[in-house]
């Protein structure tokens, strides 16, 4: 049987420098640097979701939300469930760099410990786990205007569990 759907938006946040923002997360089983973003609430839609997000995660209430420009799917341990995540990546501008985290869950204070606004170099620079995979050569095509009319579909890289245990 296949795992219970999960919708999720993940933000391409770009701040005025075009410095990406990544979340450094670790959850016992997972670490590395993601977007931020989550879950879908029930009768949500994506939009509202990402907007949610962006205000509980960075405390960004003004933002230019662009299209959804890439999207991925793969099978995650989701508080103690196996969840197969549909992720919506829209790109997404705010006027300055400025965070809090005063809209952050439990969950998320517990897991997230840092953030950090990231140029494209640094990106493809880094030997850090960053997620999605291939990350800077699809931010330089963002940032360079090619925004894809369709979504384009991201690799499917999870992070490696921790301390060696192989994946369900």
């Amino acid at each position: 049987m296949s795992p219970r759907e999960r919708l999720t938006v993940r933000l391409v946040l770009l701040s005025p420098e075009n410095r990406l923002l990544l979340l450094n997360f670790d959850d016992g089983r997972y670490a590395g640097w993601c977007t931020v973003g989550g879950g879908v609430d029930e009768g949500e839609s994506l939009i509202e979701a990402a907007r949610r997000e962006l205000l509980e995660e960075t405390g960004h209430a003004e933002a230019e939300f662009g299209p959804v420009v890439w999207w991925r799917q793969h099978d995650m341990l989701v508080e103690g469930e196996e969840r197969r995540l549909v992720e919506h990546y829209f790109i997404v501008r705010v006027g300055h760099e400025a965070l809090s985290d005063h809209g952050w869950t439990d969950l998320e204070r517990k897991v997230v410990k840092a953030m950090r606004w990231w140029s494209v170099e640094e990106i493809a620079a880094s030997a850090e786990a960053i997620y999605p995979g291939g990350l800077a050569g699809h931010l330089r095509a963002l940032l360079a205007g090619d925004i894809p009319a369709e979504p384009i579909m991201m690799p499917n890289n999870l992070p490696p569990l921790l301390g060696g245990t192989a994946r369900p």
